[in-house]
């Protein structure tokens, strides 16, 4: 039989832990309702959650990939020239025919914080208190280590925006890590023939003979699954828990879901439509950094932000 390629992959994970840290069980909840990365791009550039979502369009509309990565600057506390950076940068890289200006950043961060002041009120603002303390901050712990602590790091930065951005990334991006790693020990430990080809922060890269496939794959998502223990982290919350979603292929390029079958489908085939036609962006749906502005300034949610007087 064929060896296989079995990716592991957790679910929007550093959104989920961010969502924790601030105290925002409707958005958790949310996350697992919806396609939360287009819902958000709604609120920058106008439209519905359907507009944009990968689930209805079948693949990543360069519109939601806009509404991710500004919601991702948020996230971290990135003002209107670093998230239109990021928005550019990563566009370039990804060849996503989008551009975003600084002022329609602004205007997006905005809307963002606007819409989910948690963000800042609690999970920042509690960043910032465990920083004037002792300049410390420490990680949750995962799954399975006999510890009082998770990972601590102190920060050594001059006090300003460059030491909030990387406290803000350290404790969703640390949990994450830590979390992978753990799953990929523990994983070893209970499949002594399987091998771990890759780890990318948030997900493994299997590959053993694919007679295994459905034997191995429950093992793999129970344990990526385990939950996270907040209760001693620097921002001390309840346990939690990251869904994992299992891809599977005979080359990296090409991975597909993969669905646990029952016992009457076990001759069916468990491949379902290729990554790399979810991920094709199509040249035309936007026309650059003009039309992105013009998206929002004529969006709802940045009219209703105008009348308010939001200043984020």
């Amino acid at each position: 039989m064929a060896a296989i390629f079995v990716q592991a992959d957790s679910s929007q994970a550093e959104a989920r832990v961010v969502f924790l840290l601030a105290n925002d069980e409707q958005a958790l909840k949310d996350i697992d309702e919806r396609d939360y990365h287009a819902l958000t791009a709604s609120w920058f550039f106008g439209g519905t959650e359907e507009d944009y979502s990968k689930k209805v369009l079948g693949y990543e509309h360069p519109i939601r990939f806009a509404g991710k990565t500004l919601r991702h600057a948020g996230h971290l506390g990135a003002g209107k020239g670093r998230a239109a950076t990021e928005l550019n940068t990563q566009a370039r890289k990804y060849h996503v025919p989008i551009t975003i200006s600084q002022p329609a950043a602004e205007q997006a961060l905005r809307i963002f914080h606007a819409r989910q002041p948690r963000i800042q009120q609690v999970f920042q603002a509690g960043v910032v208190e465990s920083l004037k303390k002792n300049r410390t901050l420490i990680a949750p712990i995962p799954w399975g280590f006999d510890v009082d602590f998770g990972g601590r790091r102190v920060f050594f930065e001059r006090w300003g925006d460059e030491l909030f951005r990387q406290a803000f990334s350290y404790l969703p991006q640390r949990s994450i890590s830590d979390n992978t790693k753990a799953a990929g020990v523990r994983i070893m430990d209970t499949i002594e023939d399987i091998r771990i080809i890759m780890e990318s922060h948030d997900a493994l890269l299997f590959s053993f003979d694919e007679r295994y496939l459905d034997s191995y794959c429950p093992i793999i998502k129970r344990e990526m699954e385990r939950p996270i223990n907040f209760s001693n982290c620097s921002l001390p919350r309840r346990m939690l828990k990251i869904p994992c979603e299992i891809e599977i292929g005979y080359n990296y390029q090409e991975l597909s879901k993969f669905k646990q079958p029952t016992p009457t489908q076990a001759s069916e085939t468990r491949l379902e439509v290729p990554i790399t036609k979810e991920m094709r962006f199509f040249p035309d749906s936007v026309y650059g950094d003009t039309k992105l502005e013009k998206l929002i300034a004529e969006s709802e949610e940045w009219k209703q932000i105008r009348r308010e007087g939001y200043e984020g």
